[in-house]
């Protein structure tokens, strides 16, 4: 049985260390928040600071 991926969502498959996944995850579990949750604020908050907004230069563009 297939995944049920909510909608306007993707995976994400990664490589990180063993030790900073368990760290990660047990952190998560403490404020009771999904890693994916987590990444997903924390990977938003990079892409401001590192990378303009694709949007923001789709929007310019027209």
């Amino acid at each position: 049985m297939a995944k049920k991926i909510p909608e306007g969502m993707t995976e994400l498959s990664v490589y990180i260390e063993k030790e900073v996944k368990t760290d990660f995850k047990v952190a998560c579990t403490k404020k009771n928040k999904p890693m994916g949750e987590i990444l997903n604020q924390l990977l938003k908050e990079w892409l401001k600071t590192n990378e303009p907004s694709v949007k923001t230069q789709d929007k310019g563009a027209a």
